[in-house]
């Protein structure tokens, strides 16, 4: 009971790892395409910016530019912040690795002693039914011998002195 508790708990803490690996990667990815739309953004309004086009001032397009550079630093800030949690669950895995790996040697060792504890009795078993075997065929005999004698007994107590 307590061996396949704690394969289940083993099972969870690995399918718990998976998906975090997975949201994690998924994190990055998104924030990485992100920054690298703003990036591109960026540089086609610094293209915009030096031809100058008609109806926007220097004024409006330096404001834009500054939305964005704010934009790309909050999505550089949040993917610093996805790396540090990244190393966080890393630490973690490796941790839960251990544990893991320490609850699979706690459960081999528990296996094999149940294993050597099994063959003891079931070579004791062995023994006993052997044993009962002898001691049942010696009654057997030994009320054979009984039934014997009392007959034995009885007829001579029919025949008289």
């Amino acid at each position: 009971m307590e061996t396949s508790s704690l394969a289940r708990q083993v099972e969870s803490v690995e399918r718990n790892i998976v998906f975090l690996r997975q949201e994690q990667l998924a994190l990055l990815h998104g924030l990485h395409l992100e920054i690298l739309s703003l990036q591109k953004r960026c540089t086609e309004l610094t293209c915009e910016v030096n031809v100058k086009p008609p109806g926007r001032t220097q004024a409006d397009l330096e404001e834009e530019e500054e939305l964005l550079m704010e934009r790309c630093r909050q999505a550089e800030i949040r993917l610093n912040e996805q790396q540090h949690s990244l190393g966080e669950l890393r630490k973690e895995l490796s941790h839960k690795g251990a544990l893991v790996e320490a609850l699979r040697a706690s459960l081999k060792d528990k296996e094999r002693r149940f294993l050597e504890e099994l063959k003891h009795r079931s070579h004791r078993i062995t023994v006993l039914n052997t044993e009962l075997q002898k001691q049942t065929e010696a009654a057997a005999y030994l009320s054979f011998q009984l039934h014997a004698a009392r007959q034995k007994l009885h007829q001579q107590h029919r025949h008289g002195p």
